[in-house]
């Protein structure tokens, strides 16, 4: 008797054949994925990585216009928390029976941060602004939690408290939200795809950063030269560039970052030469060791690059550069030359 001959099973070779193209589009989206760039943010809070975060957006990426109007709010309480913070400082030194401008405090004392400014609120604070007390306070903002761009916004107070008010661009660059979370932006730079991220950096929120690790080409971290007299939010005895430092030291000797490329970013150079030519480096406790010239930037640049580079490891890629992150400008041309390393280094750690 002849033997039976087998047919093939339909259903089995349409799983066979979808099995196939499973396998295929996992191998592409494995070699995508290799091919991606992953960049992390890191830095303290207020060193000014958020900023850059929205500079490259800026650049690369698309700032839509309600994004931009939903920064209107945070421009009006910056502006209150700013004023409200020096008035309490006036207290604190007994200096605040000597402002001039008496039934403006009184009004400016009363309000919420998240009220609106209007003309009539606009000029109280522009009032309160311009008294010379308020000035000398405003000499003395490293003994007090204030940002630094709140001179930025008085400086444009009156276009603030108009009643159309939107924010701008500029405005943008300039305004405080405390970043919390992890933010995540991908862009597509002459064929090549990019991922930045960007995690809050007080101490609170550093505990997700470890969310962000696998697989990093390279760590921008962001410290702020300027803030080498300040304290922490979290801790007014922590001076914040020696909570940079000590950060900076653990991102470098964490394994998790072996053989990627760690650029460190010294921001907010331009107030950085402002304060120096009023304030010597080696006058701040933690800093006594310097013995450069007062008000010598590039003295002051180099004594604490040094400082952070002491804790670069055999195992990076070390890079550094001096930006000021509200200048588009020197956020595009560093940013540039960033591109071109991390791209070098990755090609490089690719092909083996």
């Amino acid at each position: 008797m002849g033997g039976c001959l087998g047919t093939a099973d339909p259903n089995k070779k349409k799983a066979d054949k979808y099995s196939r193209q499973v396998d295929n589009l996992f191998r592409v989206d494995n070699i995508n994925e290799q091919k991606k760039i992953r960049m992390l943010l890191l830095g303290p809070g207020e060193s000014g990585k958020t900023t850059i975060f929205r500079q490259i957006k800026l650049l690369y990426g698309n700032y839509s216009d309600e994004e931009r109007k939903t920064m209107s709010p945070y421009v009006h309480k910056n502006i209150i928390n700013g004023i409200q913070a020096m008035l309490n400082f006036a207290q604190d030194v007994d200096l605040v029976d000597e402002i001039m401008d008496q039934e403006s405090i009184k009004v400016v004392q009363d309000i919420e941060e998240t009220d609106k400014i209007d003309e009539d609120l606009g000029a109280k604070i522009k009032s309160l602004w311009n008294d010379p007390i308020l000035m000398q306070l405003w000499d003395r903002r490293s003994e007090f939690q204030i940002i630094e761009s709140f001179a930025y916004f008085m400086e444009n107070i009156d276009r603030i408290a108009q009643p159309d008010f939107e924010a701008n661009l500029q405005d943008v660059l300039h305004v405080r939200v405390k970043t919390s979370g992890i933010m995540v932006d991908r862009y597509n730079i002459n064929k090549q795809d990019y991922e930045l991220y960007d995690v809050g950096g007080q101490r609170n929120e550093r505990k997700k950063w470890i969310h962000c690790f696998d697989n990093v080409t390279a760590v921008i971290f962001v410290i702020a030269l300027s803030e080498f007299d300040q304290y922490c939010y979290e801790d007014l005895s922590s001076n914040r560039m020696i909570e940079a430092l000590n950060l900076f030291k653990e991102i470098c000797s964490n394994p998790y970052f072996n053989f990627c490329s760690i650029i460190l970013f010294l921001n907010k150079k331009d107030l950085f030469e402002e304060k120096i030519k009023v304030k010597y480096i080696a006058d701040v406790p933690e800093f006594s060791d310097y013995s450069g010239p007062r008000g010598s930037y590039d003295e002051g640049v180099r004594y604490f690059l040094e400082k952070f580079r002491s804790y670069f490891t055999a195992n990076n890629q070390h890079y550094y550069h001096v930006t000021c992150a509200t200048d588009t400008q020197n956020v595009n041309v560093v940013f540039t030359s960033c591109q071109n390393t991390i791209l070098l280094n990755h090609l490089q750690k690719r092909l083996g």
